[in-house]
């Protein structure tokens, strides 16, 4: 069995939020049980071998499931990260993006990059890409260039693939999972 077989056998899916939302429990991520070093480890690896690392100057990740995994990915290709937050602060040079399906605040705001920083999102999952599309869009307004998107596990869905190609990115997935382990509906207004 390989790796992402593996991974896909320790996925499941839980209810929260009253029953109105499903959230993928993954050992990638420390959001619900402790992280699996080794796997992550292998993930990142994997990911890393596929990514044109030379033209990245910043790995950038997203509270909470993504801090983890962009750390390790950071540290794996040698590049700083630097680490989305909700926290409103007064800081010059504030980029900030919406992820209206998030529950706990809806804005995100990345600081520290300047104008022609090379910047690659790390993601620890994405269904159809909505969120990550809208931090592509608010990182190239900024002047913040990104041409690489990877993420841990990704739904196999035909929206998210469209998503990423429409914005001219390349999506770099480490574990594809099967449509029915999206958390929600997946179609064009969700995240």
């Amino acid at each position: 069995m390989d790796l992402a077989d593996t991974i896909r056998q320790r996925v499941r899916l839980v209810s929260g939020a009253g029953g109105q939302k499903r959230y993928l429990i993954h050992p990638l991520n420390g959001r619900f049980h402790p992280i699996d070093y080794d796997a992550l480890e292998a993930v990142v690896q994997a990911l890393a071998a596929r990514i044109p690392v030379a033209a990245i100057d910043f790995v950038v990740g997203f509270p909470e499931g993504g801090s983890v995994p962009a750390f390790a990915f950071g540290r794996a290709i040698g590049r700083p990260v630097v680490l989305g937050s909700r926290l409103p602060i007064d800081e010059a040079g504030t980029i900030s993006f919406e992820q209206s399906d998030a529950g706990l605040g809806t804005t995100h705001r990345v600081y520290g990059l300047a104008p022609g920083a090379r910047v690659m999102i790390l993601e620890d999952e994405l269904t159809n890409g909505a969120m990550t599309v809208n931090a592509v869009r608010a990182f190239r307004r900024a002047g913040v260039q990104i041409d690489h998107v990877a993420t841990l596990l990704a739904i196999d869905h035909e929206t998210l693939w469209q998503r990423m190609a429409a914005e001219n990115v390349t999506l770099h997935v480490g574990v594809r999972l099967p449509r029915d382990y999206a958390p929600r509906a997946l179609d064009a207004t969700t995240g």
